[in-house]
């Protein structure tokens, strides 16, 4: 096998195991406006249906660099105390693709002063290697032919989510169950499961306020800490403006990898658009490019006397 097929295979091997590991959940910079990603106790908070779409491409410049594509919907069950949600996404770098579906439940308590969800999720994430995608001076190497089979991954989670107009606060574990993928003898994609991974647990947790500054406009500080077993602790922390309850404009920061700038516009009662720039600051920042993240939400208001507009998170 020649030398570039052989860093390409190696390229793609090492994808799996980091798929499984610190880079199993996707990141985003609009985190605010899609939280129902990383904590099921988000379901029903909008007291609408609400549709989300997020479509993030990373590092540009660099083929095969990660990009990630997810839709989410949840809504109050019949105007009660549960909350239910549908979270679906596809991640890929370079030839491997990770798919998930996710369904949520939320259970709302109301509290004196805004609401506590108690929330968990369940569902699965399949993987596969594109290997008929990597470009070879051979056509007949039968290592590169075919793609390795979908294997899927079971798994849950679980979360808590306290809200009112103007604060949150969450805490969530997404992913509970540990799977451990590897390539067998026969080019195909096998799955080891132990119940708990207590070495790779994904912890997040998040928060957000809004203070009233001036009658035109508001301001929004908010931070996600993430926390992985055995890896260092990352953060964001980011400052925006909502001007005219119209006009976000806003940045942020993320530990050990990028500063953000981040736009959002809110067209009318039910749509809001929003798009972010990241440009790393790592080793790679003269050959990555930027990242770029856009996103849109739509809500049904069936319950108008209820539904805060705009939504702040």
């Amino acid at each position: 096998m020649k030398a570039r097929k052989f860093l390409l295979l190696l390229f793609s091997l090492i994808n799996v195991s980091t798929f499984v590991s610190a880079q199993s959940e996707p990141m985003f910079t609009q985190y605010t406006f899609n939280e129902i990603f990383i904590n099921p106790a988000y379901a029903g908070s909008h007291d609408a249906l609400s549709f989300s779409t997020v479509y993030r491409r990373q590092w540009l410049k660099i083929t095969g660099s990660p990009t990630t594509k997810t839709f989410t919907a949840h809504s109050q069950l019949l105007r009660s105390r549960v909350g239910l949600g549908l979270t679906a996404y596809q991640d890929n770098i370079g030839v491997s693709t990770q798919t998930g579906l996710f369904g949520n439940y939320a259970f709302r308590i109301k509290m004196n002063k805004g609401n506590l969800a108690l929330g968990l999720l369940g569902g699965y994430v399949a993987y596969q290697e594109n290997l008929s995608e990597v470009q070879t001076n051979d056509n007949d190497d039968t290592e590169f032919l075919n793609n390795t089979p979908a294997v899927f991954a079971p798994n849950f989670g679980f979360g808590t989510y306290y809200y009112t107009k103007v604060f949150y606060f969450g805490v969530s574990v997404p992913r509970v169950m540990y799977n451990k993928l590897f390539i067998n003898q026969n080019n195909e994609v096998e799955r080891i499961t132990s119940s708990i991974n207590k070495e790779e647990l994904h912890l997040f947790l998040a928060s957000g306020f809004v203070f009233d500054v001036h009658p035109l406009f508001k301001v929004r500080p908010s931070g996600m800490l993430k926390v992985v077993m055995n890896a260092p602790i990352e953060y964001d922390l980011n400052l925006a403006t909502l001007l005219l309850n119209s006009v976000w404009i806003g940045g942020g920061f993320r530990s050990g990898d990028a500063w953000n700038v981040m736009s959002a516009v809110q067209v009318n009662d039910q749509l809001r658009v929003a798009y972010s720039f990241d440009y790393t600051f790592t080793n790679l920042r003269t050959v990555a490019g930027g990242t770029h993240e856009l996103s849109l939400n739509y809500v049904l208001r069936y319950n108008k006397t209820k539904v805060t507009s705009p939504r702040y998170f």
